[in-house]
């Protein structure tokens, strides 16, 4: 009996802590929709500024949250590549939560960079249609399509054109046969510690 109560205090503790990192997370996510829907001259501003505003509200409005959420995850303020991991963790939460202002700030941003010929289908812009191996989130959103017998793996991090009924459950696309449209994209790697080429996902049909 005294190690079935033992047990249930540890799995009772256990459930606690999981229950407090999902309220301060949703903190989080709700403190940066509230800051982005505030923010003014939203079409005025540039994707760099776009992207600046998005981390600006995430850690002036909710600095408190982020590093108490860090703690739970015994995530060191000096380990950047957890803190990345964190922020994109919020990220797609904030898309998932049906943030209009977020979903907003991230069409724009394509349209910024992606030019249409049609409602579907991006202009020169290089595609792969092929069976969706799998989904990893980590950092981003890691999806590895098998074309043939070559395997590639794209990166979901921007907003995606036809996308909006996958980002509450990537883990729909497994399996699917989808044609994606990337751009290759240069970014700092804290990982790898350089700079590394990635392809970004900018559509889907």
């Amino acid at each position: 009996m005294k190690k079935l109560i033992g047990f249930a205090l540890v799995m009772s503790c256990c459930f606690s802590a999981v229950a407090q990192a999902d309220s301060t997370k949703k903190r989080i996510v709700d403190s940066t929709c509230a800051c982005l829907t505030a923010m003014p001259d939203i079409d005025k501003k540039s994707k760099e500024d776009l992207q600046l505003a998005i981390g600006q509200c995430m850690m002036e409005k909710s600095m408190t949250d982020f590093m108490m959420l860090a703690q739970e995850r015994n995530i060191e303020m000096t380990d950047m590549d957890g803190m990345q991991k964190l922020g994109a963790e919020i990220g797609i939460d904030l898309v998932k939560s049906n943030c209009k202002a977020m979903n907003d700030l991230m069409l724009k941003m394509a349209e910024s960079k992606v030019e249409y010929v049609e409602k579907d289908a991006p202009v020169e812009t290089p595609s792969i249609k092929g069976v969706v191996q799998s989904v990893e989130l980590n950092e981003f959103v890691y999806v590895t399509v098998l074309s043939g017998a070559k395997a590639t793996k794209l990166v979901w991090s921007d907003y995606v054109n036809n996308g909006n009924e996958y980002v509450k459950d990537f883990t729909k696309l497994k399996n699917k046969t989808v044609q994606f449209y990337f751009s290759s994209k240069d970014v700092y790697s804290p990982k790898a510690k350089a700079y590394i080429t990635v392809n970004m996902i900018t559509g889907i049909k």
